[in-house]
């Protein structure tokens, strides 16, 4: 297969569906725009139940998984939700035990599968915590119990994010190359990169100069998962290059309980632009679904 600079694949993954109203109605103004693929539902939220209804009409267009999520204040009236940073420090520190992430990420399938009525197209984490040390031993040993069987399991967004700064630097560091590893053994697929990290401080032209710089990026990025597929799959017939992903946060309106609801805005108007459709056609960038990028992969 050859991802030349005029068909490279990328997945754009709207966060945080069911986080409230209008966060919710911005991913659904883009999925029947075609603007993003996929979407990560906060199955904990209290509007998951009525907002399902209005995703499931268009799931032929786009993926739709679990965000997981031991951080926001959903998962805090849970019982067991905390910041990121104590969250890490659980996990590193064993204050975390795999039994009771276990629970915690069954609970949040539960929840989501209550009202989609089957199991997610794939699995990320609100903050990237599906990497963090325990709960990725939990969330794959998870993933195999429940969905083991299926030809086609859910896959998992991988937080390996480019290009790399600061920030990225220590979102990688999370878990990503382990996480990485237990998929593999495991045969789960999985998107290899993630583009889309960056201060939640922008406004539109620079947000838009920013995403361009993504869109560069999964091109060159898709050239070394090609080069690497080609290398190793007259030997491995399981391998595939696998789609990259972009993330993104929309909303149609800033909502002041929410700490990024103004950079939420700032994405949408983009997202929702010409701009944007032209910056994809300049970068010959090829909107896919993981899942059936990944489907065509076991029908090989």
């Amino acid at each position: 297969m050859n991802f030349s600079k005029h068909n490279a694949p990328v997945v754009i993954c709207a966060d945080d569906f069911a986080l409230n109203e209008a966060v919710s109605a911005g991913v659904i103004e883009l999925v029947k725009a075609n603007k993003i693929t996929a979407t990560s539902v906060l199955s904990l939220s209290p509007f998951w139940t009525s907002h399902a209804p209005l995703l499931r009409k268009h799931h032929k267009q786009l993926d739709v998984g679990l965000h997981l999520d031991l951080t926001s204040d959903f998962a805090v009236q849970a019982g067991y939700g905390s910041s990121v940073a104590g969250v890490l420090l659980k996990t590193w520190s064993g204050g975390a035990t795999q039994k009771k992430l276990r629970l915690i990420i069954e609970s949040q399938l539960n929840n989501f599968e209550n009202e989609w009525g089957g199991p997610p197209d794939h699995i990320d984490g609100h903050q990237h915590v599906h990497q963090f040390p325990v709960v990725r031993d939990a969330l794959v040993d998870v993933l195999m119990d429940r969905y083991g069987a299926l030809l086609n399991k859910p896959w998992v967004r991988v937080s390996d994010v480019y290009p790399t700064n600061w920030k990225a630097k220590i979102i990688t560091l999370t878990g990503a190359s382990v996480l990485q590893k237990k998929l593999k053994q495991n045969n789960v697929d999985f998107t290899p990169f993630l583009l889309g990290s960056y201060g939640f401080n922008l406004g539109v032209p620079m947000y838009q100069s920013l995403f361009t710089k993504w869109l560069g990026g999964v091109c060159s990025l898709q050239r070394k998962e090609e080069q690497k597929y080609n290398n190793i799959s007259s030997v491995n017939s399981s391998t595939y290059p696998a789609p990259l992903c972009i993330m993104c946060h929309p909303a149609i309106e800033n909502q002041l309980s929410d700490p990024i609801g103004a950079a939420r805005c700032v994405e949408f108007e983009y997202l929702n632009s010409q701009n944007f459709v032209n910056d994809v056609q300049r970068f010959g960038v090829r909107l896919v679904k993981a899942s059936e990028i990944f489907t065509q992969k076991e029908k090989r």
